[in-house]
């Protein structure tokens, strides 16, 4: 009994850390919109992971000491970070463009990339009910994309191929989580998010190439410039969000079962819409809405189908 109770309260806090997790990264979403018409993506990551990558490097020393830090596996965390770097570069340059909640909404894809290219990147088997699940999901996200794609607005891709690379970058994570910590992971994903982030603010962070008056090129190509200490607090807002967000969610998906967190990862829409509406005057359309519910119940669908295929795997493995 007590074992149940104990088991029960686990998974609230689970549960609590996801949302906690979520809601700091969409009040990350809500800064970095908010400041991208001032300075260039690059330089809001490169200022965010210098100031996020002490948070990390705390946390991996209380979790597992630094000395895990020194692994054989370095390649594989620079991929990995690349991964997750292209990936939240082209979310950003996304957000800059769109409404919050259809940016959100869209991203909700990368479950369903991760359902679809589990297959043939890690062996994993994928069940009827689970491919009907992602290929709903994905007719939901065209729905979405299309409130965008009927105004001509390229920029709905962004999100799209964020997902992709964001499951990309999970499928690794999934391959090399075996043996490396997640703190270690985290402090790894930030050292390459500085190092990406500097080297592209060399390549192009002069301004020769700001000729675009498109939100997200601009936002992607418009010169450095010194932030103002406002702008600066906003900035090292953006990281410790960031760092609340990773270990929040890591904390979230250890405590509590997998499918069941997976599921809590999509508050991150009331929180969009809520954003969206108080600073931006922005409200989702209909059919937003109806692509962002095909999306979710897809979601719920392979979250839920997740469970019996890992108590199986458990099963055998014992």
């Amino acid at each position: 009994m007590n074992d149940d109770r104990d088991a029960h309260r686990r998974q609230l806090w689970g549960v609590a850390f996801m949302c906690v997790g979520v809601f700091a990264f969409t009040f990350q979403d809500l800064i970095i919109k908010g400041i991208s018409s001032t300075y260039p993506a690059h330089e809001i990551v490169f200022i965010r992971s210098f100031l996020a990558l002490p948070f990390t490097l705390l946390i991996a020393w209380f979790e597992t000491g630094l000395h895990r830090l020194n692994t054989p596996r370095l390649p594989a965390h620079m991929l990995r970070g690349a991964l997750f770097f292209l990936a939240y570069t082209l979310y950003y340059l996304g957000i800059a463009a769109l409404p919050l909640a259809m940016a959100v909404a869209i991203s909700f894809a990368a479950p369903l990339f991760i359902t679809a290219l589990a297959g043939p990147l890690l062996g994993e088997k994928v069940g009827k009910i689970r491919w009907l699940a992602v290929i709903l999901g994905f007719i939901g996200v065209v729905i979405v994309m299309k409130d965008g794609l009927g105004q001509l607005e390229w920029a709905v891709v962004l999100p799209a191929a964020s997902a992709f690379c964001y499951a990309l970058g999970q499928l690794h994570g999934r391959h090399i989580g075996a043996t490396e910590s997640a703190s270690t992971m985290s402090v790894y994903v930030n050292v390459v998010f500085f190092l990406l982030s500097g080297l592209a603010g060399l390549i192009i962070g002069s301004g020769e190439f700001a000729q675009w008056s498109h939100p997200s090129l601009a936002f992607l190509l418009r010169a450095w410039i010194w932030p103002s200490t406002h702008d600066l607090l906003l900035m090292l807002g953006c990281g410790v969000a960031a760092t609340i967000g990773i270990y929040c969610l890591g904390q979230g998906y250890r405590m509590a079962e997998a499918n069941l967190a997976a599921i809590f990862e999509y508050t991150a829409l009331p929180w969009a819409i809520l954003w969206g509406f108080l600073f931006f005057s922005q409200l989702p359309g209909f059919s937003t809405l109806a692509g962002v519910g095909l999306v979710v119940f897809a979601g719920i669908v392979i979250a839920i189908r997740e469970r019996p295929r890992r108590t199986a795997l458990r099963g055998n493995e014992t």
